[in-house]
């Protein structure tokens, strides 16, 4: 890191001493606090106040070579991301780009077709930064072809994860030398990611080099489109498959049809075995080299976040499909200005798995494991939900979104919701909501929510108000979520937020309960303690 930092500082001065027309300094900076009062009502213990500030700072010299580097401090993080206590220099790089050529040495981050094998990124709300700390060479040898070479650790915290990792990928558009003329477009992709760890059993022969490949396809032509990727990695047994010495695989594919006022989306999955970590006894979000996405509808409406999927790499399989349609204007259901539906249905099974070749018994350590049909789903359902939204402009200044989903969590295998008595069971909800906004003037609007919640299972029913003011750069909202229906003691969360957003700065302050619970980005997530207290978040680009 001493030698990397003088070189960096180095390459600055001897550029300062140019124009500056050569070369440009940019960044933002980004400021998280919050405190934390003892309720008892909400299980909120009281702690010293967190924060969590970023400086971002990049330097282009004329349009080839990049400098940048992050500094991050972290003082009293919540429970679950304690490791990052303190502060330094996180991410540092240096990227050269010219001749069809880009190398970055340091921190780098990126993805290799649908991130099925190796994914690379920040996120802070979740306490993710799984960067590569190495070298990385992208290089496009002629039109229609490129390819990405990496080596290098991953960020763990305040180090690096031991194991070592490389990779190959490789895209070719094949437009660009076979079907030149044809209005079907088709490219092709393969990736070949390794990790080095060594053996440090004393009891099992753990492989030190694992191996995983994929290969990708696309095909467009006018309104259809269909992407697949299939990747496939050597025996890796780690305690996330209970050190299990089957092989792991995973399918995924797309297909989409869409014009103006229609689009239809399908999607299908399999993931067997397929935990990829660069540490073999890491835990939670901690150094996954490859992602694994979840197909179901992202929700944003915070009663609709109560039940969410959580990927699981150690096996499942399931389906997505994704219908818009706009009625047109001036008809008997469009109205003046028409009317938008949207149809999402997912779900997602357990793998069917029977008894391995080497004992009769499935999932015992030191075994393959199990055996199991790629076309066979498994006899537990993890995960249905079914949304249906109707959104639809009153007049000039009115516009109203309805919406029903109905959610199946089976938190038997999920196990991811808080309990009172520590069981888990499968949890079937229903949710409406109701949203409105109305326009007062330019920029200047006023937006309510409803939401009701029903289930008999886990805490009961809940209800959810919100209304949010939007005049110009300020912004005040205030919402109240109450569990009213939980079987013990019915809780109000409630909170009010005011802000201001000016030019490239932007100020909110907050305060109010926050529940127990998850909080999940694309089927990764992380615990979010309840709290009770107040919250600041300052962001300001440069």
């Amino acid at each position: 890191m001493k030698q990397f930092t003088i070189l960096a500082f180095s390459l600055i001065f001897v550029f300062s001493s140019f124009s500056q027309e050569k070369f440009s300094i940019y960044g933002d900076i980004q400021i998280n606090g919050q405190t934390f009062e003892e309720d008892s009502s909400i299980g909120a213990e009281k702690r010293d106040p967190s924060s969590q500030n970023y400086l971002n700072l990049t330097l282009d010299f004329k349009d080839y070579l990049r400098i940048g580097s992050r500094f991050e401090l972290h003082s009293n993080p919540i429970p679950d991301l304690k490791r990052y206590e303190g502060g330094g220099i996180s991410n540092k790089f240096i990227q050269f780009q010219k001749w069809n050529l880009d190398i970055t040495l340091g921190n780098f981050y990126d993805q290799f077709g649908s991130g099925i094998l190796f994914r690379s990124y920040f996120d802070p709300n979740l306490g993710i930064d799984n960067s590569m700390y190495g070298a990385r060479i992208k290089y496009r040898p002629s039109s229609g072809v490129d390819l990405i070479g990496i080596i290098g650790k991953q960020r763990n915290y305040w180090e690096l994860g031991d194991g070592l990792v490389r990779g190959f990928d490789a895209q070719v558009y094949l437009n660009d030398y076979i079907f030149k003329k044809s209005k079907t477009t088709v490219s092709l992709g393969g990736s070949f990611v390794t990790k080095f760890e060594e053996d440090n059993s004393t009891k099992y022969i753990l492989p030190e080099n694992v191996g995983a490949w994929s290969n990708r396809i696309n095909i467009s032509r006018g309104r259809w489109s269909f992407d697949g990727e299939y990747a496939h990695k050597i025996n890796d047994p780690n305690p996330d498959n209970g050190l299990i010495y089957k092989n792991g695989n995973s399918l995924i594919l797309s297909g989409s049809y869409s014009k103006k006022g229609l689009g239809i989306v399908l999607s299908g999955k399999r993931v067997d075995n397929m935990s990829f970590r660069s540490d073999r006894n890491a835990e939670l979000t901690q150094l996954n080299i490859n992602f694994l996405t979840s197909l179901n509808k992202q929700q944003s409406y915070s009663l609709a976040t109560l039940y969410p999927y959580v990927t699981q790499p150690n096996g499942e399989t399931g389906m997505q499909f994704d219908f818009f349609y706009k009625i047109p204007k001036n008809s008997l259901l469009g109205g003046k200005y028409g009317t938008e539906l949207n149809v999402n249905f997912s779900n997602c099974y357990t793998l069917h798995k029977t008894n391995p070749i080497d004992t009769n018994a499935i999932g015992i350590s030191g075994t393959y494991g199990y055996e199991s049909k790629f076309f066979k789903f498994g006899d537990e359902k993890i995960f249905q939900e079914l949304n249906i939204s109707l959104k639809k402009k009153i007049n000039k200044k009115l516009k109203m979104n309805t919406t029903y989903i109905n959610v199946f969590n089976n938190d038997k295998i999920l196990k991811s919701q808080l309990t009172i008595d520590g069981s888990e069971e499968k949890i079937f909800a229903n949710i409406f909501i109701l949203e409105t906004e109305y326009k007062l003037k330019s920029r200047h609007t006023i937006k309510t929510e409803i939401q009701h919640l029903q289930t008999k299972q886990h805490f009961g029913n809940w209800g959810m108000g919100m209304i949010e003011f939007n005049l110009g750069g300020f912004f005040f909202s205030a919402q109240d979520l109450f569990n009213y229906g939980h079987p013990n003691s019915a809780n109000h969360y409630y909170s009010v937020t005011t802000g201001v957003v000016k030019d490239s700065h932007r100020i909110e302050l907050r305060y109010g309960k926050v529940r127990a619970g998850l909080f999940c980005v694309g089927g990764v997530c992380r615990e979010v303690p309840a709290s009770n207290g107040f919250s600041i978040n300052f962001t300001y680009s440069f």
